[in-house]
């Protein structure tokens, strides 16, 4: 599909669109309506990446993590474990489960560039604004907490280490001084003892410096701001909601409209129609409103100054046109299917070609549903079938209806056994010859394509096939279908006559104009 095609589908489903738009923007503006009032407190922690206990061991550690995103990562999953959660709940006194509390709560940290310092956020939704800023707080202080100890047991251990480290030490020294001081000591033994004391020294103040550490640790993280309590809700909002609504409606029927034309096998427009025959567009007819119950209308006789009947009169220009060579004297009429109006164009173009005074001779080949009677008041007794069996002569079964001089009907006739064997025979054929020397256009109405062989049958005896499409009723594949036959038989398709609604016939204005 082109662009053009694409623009196309979108003005004719535009209604199907704004269905769609229209529905989902009030389905969610009544969903956000619907809802109750969610307030959210967000509280900011500051996370870094030192560990004072292994640090002041001396152990060696780079002071940047190599992955401080997944450093960061694990804090977030610190905040949001059953122990944390757990606490908050005993802390705050919530009559929740840790599931049910975390389902609000959305912790996230910042993209800053330092890799020594993240800023996570912790987000919790409540129904109350104070409720939603104290949870926050609450998961803030006790992150803070868990740090704090958590460090603190770092601190910790590397003091009883240096404890055990110690008393080892003390234990030592003890025995060296009962060495260095026997008669007989070696001097050996006095700078072990000197070593020990010295070992002895170092981890009393490493000792010191630990428990002092102890009692200092704050942890790596800390409160960066705690939440405030805001008095605005975070949901419902009916403006947000209604503009995603929108969206949504807008996608969802671009999508439902070309689902729809997808599955649509209906001929949309004339152009469509003229690109599946590969022939133009000789006259766009606007649909005429008919009663049920209504016999046929004969358009340029009952409605001269309508829209319908300046389209016939187009039809009969471009006929003009395309015949400048005039080696076009016999046109048959046919459709694809019943029912899309390829009567109503033959009985009129036959009656619009005689008011430009032409001889015309309309004749009726559909045997199955003749439709000459509906237009014209004639003795519908003998007729085509009659005349082609040889019991009866072609002047004297043709009538002159009322109208213009030059226009003479051949109606159907009785039904033969055999309509296609009988339409596609000689007598077919010298019936033809006969008419082209004797006036100036034949117009055949013959039985739709696809309802039976009648049309492929005189399809062979004509200069060319004017094929009616109604848009909005008739099928893509039977318009194909048609097609095919037609050229199957060697027909020269000159081109369409299509119905099509009032408002979308090119020219509307103009032959509105010419109505009044």
């Amino acid at each position: 599909m082109e662009l053009r095609d694409y623009v196309k589908v979108v003005r004719a489903r535009m209604w199907l669109i704004a269905l769609s738009v229209v529905v989902v923007t009030l389905g969610a503006v009544a969903l956000s309506l619907l809802q109750k009032s969610a307030y959210q407190g967000v509280a900011q922690v500051l996370v870094t990446q030192q560990n004072t206990g292994i640090t002041m061991l001396g152990t060696p550690q780079p002071q940047v993590s190599s992955q401080p995103e997944g450093d960061v990562q694990t804090q977030i999953e610190v905040i949001q474990s059953p122990r944390i959660v757990e606490q908050v709940i005993e802390t705050l006194g919530l009559n929740t489960t840790v599931d049910s509390l975390l389902k609000r709560v959305a912790v996230s940290a910042d993209t800053g560039t330092s890799l020594i310092t993240r800023v996570i956020q912790i987000r919790v939704t409540d129904a109350s604004a104070a409720g939603a800023a104290r949870i926050a707080n609450s998961f803030a202080e006790e992150y803070v907490a868990w740090s704090r100890e958590s460090q603190q047991a770092s601190i910790k251990a590397a003091a009883d280490d240096v404890q055990l480290r110690l008393a080892q030490t003390q234990e030592q020294m003890v025995a060296l001084e009962a060495t260095a001081s026997a008669p007989g000591a070696s001097i050996a033994d006095k700078v072990k003892l000197q070593a020990a004391g010295s070992l002895y020294a170092t981890l009393a103040d490493k000792l010191e410096q630990l428990r002092i550490a102890e009692q200092l640790a704050t942890g790596t993280g800390s409160v960066l701001s705690s939440a405030a309590v805001d008095p605005v809700p975070v949901s419902p909002n009916p403006s947000r909601d209604a503009a995603l609504g929108l969206a949504i409606g807008l996608l969802v029927g671009l999508g439902v409209a070309f689902q729809v034309e997808h599955l649509d096998t209906r001929i949309g427009s004339a152009d469509e129609a003229g690109a599946i025959y590969g022939a133009p567009v000789l006259a766009s007819i606007p649909t005429e409103k008919v009663d049920k119950g209504e016999p046929l209308r004969l358009t340029l006789r009952e409605r001269p100054g309508s829209p319908a009947a300046e389209a016939y009169r187009m039809l009969r220009n471009n006929l003009d046109f395309i015949n400048i060579d005039k080696d076009i004297k016999t046109i048959l009429v046919t459709s694809a299917v019943p029912s899309e109006g390829k009567s109503t164009v033959a009985a009129n173009l036959a009656t619009v070609l005689s008011q430009a005074g032409r001889t015309v001779m309309l004749v009726d080949c559909d045997f199955r549903r003749p439709s000459t009677r509906q237009f014209f008041e004639l003795d519908h007794t003998v007729g085509l079938s009659d005349v082609l069996a040889g019991t009866g002569d072609l002047w004297a079964a043709a009538q002159r209806p009322e109208g213009p001089d030059g226009l003479w009907v051949l109606p159907a006739g009785s039904m033969p056994p055999n309509p296609s064997e009988i339409l596609a025979s000689e007598a077919m054929n010298g019936l033809m010859a006969n008419l082209r020397g004797s006036v100036d256009w034949v117009i055949l109405d013959s039985a739709p394509a696809l309802a039976a062989a009648d049309a492929a049958a005189v399809a062979r005896w004509v200069d060319g096939v004017l094929v009616v499409v109604r848009v909005g009723v008739s099928k893509r594949d039977a318009a194909r279908t048609s097609c095919e036959q037609l050229r199957n038989v060697g027909a020269r398709v000159l081109g369409l006559a299509v119905w099509a609604p009032a408002d979308s016939v090119a020219a509307h204005g103009y032959y509105g104009y010419a109505s009044r």
